[in-house]
């Protein structure tokens, strides 16, 4: 008789295996729950490897974070600017937007990385 046991994050609201500490989606601690002993940690993840990931890909940082969305959403922010203003602005001004934005993007993976750590 193997049941599974899962709970809710009372911050996102996801489910998630009830030994957890910290919620894998939120990084939020878990409140405890009495007679259940916390077992199942969250793997620690490095923000400067996070940060370096978002200087070379924008948004891989958030995605090795397991912050898919936000990752692809800082992507495809700097895709549909570099479309938008291609024929606004020049090459240069081009490259100073997307590195503008690597460098927000790793700033947020870095950031993100040290709250699930916390």
């Amino acid at each position: 008789m193997s049941e599974e046991k899962n709970k809710y994050c009372p911050y996102c609201g996801v489910q998630i295996d009830y030994k957890y500490t910290i919620c894998p989606s939120c990084g939020k601690p878990q409140p405890k729950i009495e007679g259940i002993p916390p077992t199942h940690a969250v793997k620690r993840k490095n923000p400067a490897l996070a940060a370096a990931l978002s200087l070379l890909i924008t948004g891989a940082g958030q995605i090795y974070l397991g912050r898919v969305l936000r990752g692809v959403f800082f992507l495809g922010t700097v895709l549909l600017l570099g479309y938008l203003l291609e024929d606004i602005l020049t090459f240069d001004e081009l490259m100073i937007v997307g590195i503008a934005f690597s460098v927000i993007s790793a700033w947020d993976a870095y950031s993100i990385a040290k709250k699930i750590n916390e």
